[in-house]
């Protein structure tokens, strides 16, 4: 695309300061922010952060390929030596780089998935998100998911897909893989929408057709410092990114409803909400993995092969997001919900990863909040009370995680003391320390300990293989906090660890 053409439709005030007579003929493959991918032909944007400034990387840019280059009025860097050498580079100058990025994405990033389901919550986010897709795939739509996991949909080649490793990508990776995806005839997109990348603005820009709402408990304290910024930087989804007359899906049981509602209503966004609470989607039961609840005043019924009450939410929130763009009768719906059992978790989320001789189980989950992991454990002691036999001995809930370095400290004693008040024993381990003292995270979650149920044993790799060896007869054991992650990460090094591979090893 031309540049020049471009350039026409931006609203956004920009100055071009160098180069104007060669404008005219540079053409445009490709949009970054991260200098280490550009090629030829791309036009890059130096992004201002909190610590960094991309006109920094604007030489290094020109060296790799870029045509044009867009930095920010109140840069400092000296950019004489870029222009010396590179003559031919178009430089754009503006005082909202960010605005002006957006608007680039909108034209050059044409057409997009027409429903976009955006997804935010503490917890439940990957497992709404995915049961969105399959229920789709249910109904013969072409869908994908965007999220912690990655992409994820069929008949795509994947090798044209942009790689990421957040759970909202970045915004030109998102509006890449969008379009990609668009081109596969692919119109409906459920993504997972953090609490940060909605600070950052990750989603400005996109048409959000229904975004939902799991639920809100502590996290990313690191990052929002209180939970009433966090709770502000969730509500943005809600009053900031989505369309005017679009729909929202919310959980009615969780007190922060209320307040998004009146947000809601104040922009005629079409509410859906779903729980004990609800009006729409209003559960009545749960029943181990049958779900009873009403829709328009009907009852239905489904069956899941997860369980937990948590799960039955996630499915509800994704049924929700997937009725508000597609018109369902009451003989569609219960046909649709025959195939729930087919469901699949998410990729760690309550993952089995392992069955013993003895019956005993092991499961991963990436649960790595407190609510998250009182969840896990809550739903784990319900399996286990089932499995009870008279005159025999209960089996054991064990549970196993560490708390992540550069991260909210405030729920480390938290959920030590979850840990300890649901599990039958705990063994506390790292998680990803990353530039933390392995040791001192470790110590802060012990604070909140019961210390006759805990052990402490700091390699995880070792601590997994001693929790398997004391698994009796029908023990669960719950491997929870790196959930997907196939790696940690210690110090600045990222390294190979695949918990499912460790635990068949250990088996072995």
């Amino acid at each position: 695309m031309k540049l020049v053409e471009i350039l026409k439709k931006i609203k956004t005030s920009h100055e071009i300061i160098a180069n104007h007579q060669a404008i005219a003929e540079i053409e445009i493959f490709d949009i970054a922010i991260d200098s280490r991918l550009v090629k030829k032909n791309t036009i890059f944007f130096g992004m201002r952060g909190k610590k960094s400034d991309g006109a920094e990387f604007a030489l290094q840019s020109a060296i790799q390929g870029a045509q044009a280059i867009v930095i920010s009025k109140n840069s400092k860097f000296n950019l004489d030596n870029l222009l010396k050498q590179y003559p031919q580079i178009a430089l754009i100058i503006c005082e909202d780089n960010f605005s002006l990025l957006v608007e680039f994405l909108q034209i050059f990033y044409q057409p997009l998935p027409k429903n976009i389901y955006a997804i935010t919550g503490t917890n439940g986010k990957t497992s709404s998100v995915e049961f969105i897709r399959q229920i789709l795939s249910f109904l013969n739509v072409k869908s994908a998911s965007i999220g912690t996991l990655g992409v994820n949909c069929e008949n795509v080649d994947r090798q044209d897909l942009i790689n990421f490793n957040l759970t909202t990508p970045d915004i030109v990776a998102l509006y890449k893989n969008l379009h990609i995806l668009k081109k596969f005839a692919i119109d409906d997109v459920a993504i997972e929408v953090s609490s940060i990348g909605l600070d950052q603005g990750r989603i400005a820009g996109l048409e959000i057709a229904t975004a939902g709402f799991t639920n809100f408990t502590q996290d990313h304290l690191d990052y929002h410092l209180t939970m009433e910024k966090y709770f502000f930087a969730k509500l943005q989804l809600f009053t900031k990114y989505l369309q005017h007359n679009a729909c929202a899906v919310l959980n009615a049981d969780v007190k922060e409803y209320s307040e998004i509602e009146k947000n809601c209503q104040k922009r005629q966004i079409k509410i859906i909400d779903y729980g004990f609470l609800a009006q729409k989607l209003k559960l009545i039961k749960i029943d181990q993995q049958k779900i009873f609840f009403e829709f328009n005043g009907k009852q239905y019924q489904f069956e899941m092969s997860a369980s937990g009450d948590f799960q039955a939410f996630n499915l509800l929130c994704a049924l929700g997001c997937v009725l508000s763009k597609h018109n369902l009768n009451e003989d569609d719906l219960k046909h649709l919900m025959k195939k729930f059992l087919q469901l699949k978790s998410a990729q760690g989320r309550m993952q089995k990863v392992a069955q013993l001789k003895n019956n005993a189980q092991i499961f991963i989950d990436f649960a790595h909040s407190p609510d998250a992991l009182e969840n896990v454990l809550k739903q784990t002691r319900s399996m286990l009370d089932n499995k009870k036999l008279s005159n025999k001995i209960s089996p054991k809930l064990i549970v196993l995680f560490g708390c992540g370095g550069d991260r909210d400290k405030q729920k480390r004693p938290l959920m030590g003391r979850i840990a300890c008040e649901l599990a039958d024993i705990v063994i506390v381990s790292d998680d990803n320390p990353r530039s933390e003292n392995p040791q001192a995270i470790r110590q802060e979650i012990l604070n909140g300990c019961i210390q006759k149920k805990v052990v402490e044993i700091e390699d995880r790799r070792l601590a997994i293989i001693e929790a398997i060896k004391i698994l009796k007869d029908n023990d669960i054991l719950i491997l929870a906090g790196k959930g997907h992650e196939k790696y940690q990460i210690i110090g600045d090094k990222k390294i190979d660890f695949d918990e499912e591979q460790i635990v068949k090893n250990a088996i072995k």
